[in-house]
């Protein structure tokens, strides 16, 4: 029976530890419940009465609570313990009666625990199994935090003192309860104002012209006209054709076709251009420097620019169908090919983009 006891006190002490969310709290209820407990026992100043010097032990209670409003509650507790006394080791059976008063307020919480404090009186019988026995009259102050888990059950844990009356020594209690909450009252709720509005006067309301390009929407048939266009009467944009022309030079080595890779971010920015520019087509020109035949460099300098619309294929993936190519060979040179530098100069391809975009015309 005391390993039982000692299991179902121990529960009731971690069961804070498991609560769930808090409820609100009734103003006013009743409620019973159970209480688990842990006493430090204190000693009396004469140690020949083996009743009143007793080991520390578990406590198991019932209790009865009523809370009369939202600041003070009473409390009417039977509890059930099975010490030894701390000399002989002898087995007691403890009964204990109390009856407290405790103070909450009214509104405050501490992480949804509402605090309380109080105070009462125990009335204990001890009984030891190997005869005699004791009855101490004693007065507590106890202090704890109570907690609202579901809407009937409430938990509580706190600290008790207990002063004996005649011999003056203190026990220590820890304590921890659930309670089952009945009778329960809450305050009421505010009745609604229902506030009379007058009618409204009707508003006449200017036409909108919700793109703001001076067409009222009932006319406009442009109604996403970007900010800032010229608009026609329809409220439709304006468009301004312009050509699209870029340039580029890619460099060779002598008699090599291969791109040098110091040239893809050049030719990524004009892959980006035909791009924004979908209609736009881009022809490629080959060219050599004099060395070699004539002919020579005319296929040489096709099979260059063959290898840039590569690139742009490739790595960029412009179709190919956007692209043409042409071999200059040595026939239209950029710089003298009398020197080194010249001469690789004259070893390029050029890169034409051209094609037609509309534009919107801004005011």
């Amino acid at each position: 029976m005391r390993k039982t006891l000692s299991t179902a006190i121990t529960a009731a002490l971690f069961m804070p530890l498991i609560a769930g969310a808090s409820q609100s709290f009734p103003i006013s209820y009743s409620s019973v419940g159970v209480e688990g407990s842990y006493v430090d026992s204190g000693n009396s100043d004469n140690k020949g009465s083996v009743q009143d010097n007793l080991s520390n032990y578990f406590e198991g209670g019932l209790n009865v609570t009523h809370q009369f409003n939202p600041t003070f509650s009473v409390l009417l507790q039977g509890s059930y313990a099975e010490p030894e006394t701390r000399t002989q080791n002898l087995d007691t059976e403890l009964f204990r009666g109390s009856l407290g008063a405790r103070l909450h307020p009214g509104k405050f919480r501490l992480g949804g625990w509402r605090p309380f404090g109080g105070a009462g009186y125990s009335y204990t019988d001890i009984d030891v199994d190997q005869g005699g026995g004791k009855t101490e009259d004693a007065i507590y102050l106890e202090g704890g935090f109570q907690r609202m888990v579901a809407p009937r059950f409430m938990i509580e844990t706190g600290v008790r003192a207990r002063t004996e009356l005649e011999e003056g020594y203190v026990d220590g209690q820890y304590f921890a309860g659930i309670h089952y909450l009945f009778g329960r009252e809450f305050p009421a709720a505010p009745k609604p104002v229902v506030a009379v509005q007058p009618k409204p006067e009707p508003v006449v309301r200017p036409p909108m012209d919700t793109d703001g390009d001076g067409v009222i929407d009932d006319l406009d048939k442009c109604p996403d006209t970007p900010m800032g266009a010229l608009v026609d009467s329809d409220g439709c944009p304006k468009e301004l054709t312009k050509d699209i022309k870029e340039t580029l030079y890619v460099e060779f080595d002598l008699d090599k076709t291969e791109v040098k890779p110091q040239f893809y971010p050049e030719i990524g920015e004009l892959a980006k251009v035909l791009k924004q520019y979908p209609t736009s087509t881009i022809l490629l020109e080959g060219h050599t420097d004099s060395t070699g035949s004539a002919s020579y460099n005319q296929q040489l300098s096709k099979s260059r620019a063959d290898a840039v619309m590569k690139v742009l294929i490739d790595r960029f993936s412009i179709p190919s169908a956007r692209i043409s190519t042409t071999g200059m060979g040595e026939s239209q040179p950029i710089a003298s090919n009398a020197t080194v530098e010249g001469r690789a100069q004259n070893r390029r391809v050029e890169a034409i983009v051209s094609g037609e975009y509309s534009e919107i015309i801004k005011k």
